[in-house]
């Protein structure tokens, strides 16, 4: 067995995810553009770079132009099926995945609970199918 498989195969948790912290580039101009919202850069590219922060406050500014793009409970359910998507290759046994909302943040397009069962029915769905 290769190193990468090895690795693959030993038991994981992923202890403290804040979900919007798993979004890709490309979902965020994708999400972006679906919800009429102008980002900050010209191509995926351009985010993808951004997400190579130098420090806090560059990490922070790309959190929260991502965070921002998150507007309808489609968008929750979306994140967290990429999410759990990108995990499986990854086989942690267990995960804690968390929604941050910044504080002085209001709610964006929908509410906490409505996005909350959004991105808690990919998760049902996989546990349903691996049974």
């Amino acid at each position: 067995m290769d190193t990468a498989s090895f690795i693959r195969s030993l038991p994981k948790a992923e202890l403290h995810v804040h979900i919007e912290g798993t979004l890709e580039p490309e979902m965020m101009v994708a999400l972006a553009e679906r919800n009429g919202i102008e980002l900050p850069f010209g191509s995926v590219e351009e985010v993808r770079a951004a997400y190579e922060f130098s420090d806090l406050q560059s990490f922070l500014d790309i959190y929260y132009q991502g965070a921002a793009v998150l507007v309808t409970e489609q968008d929750f359910y979306d994140l967290m099926f990429a999410y759990l998507e990108r995990a499986v290759d990854e086989g942690p046994r267990s995960s804690s995945t968390l929604r941050h909302i910044p504080k002085g943040a209001s709610p964006l397009g929908c509410s906490w609970k409505d996005s909350h069962e959004q991105w808690t029915k990919p998760r049902t769905a996989g546990e349903s199918q691996q049974r």
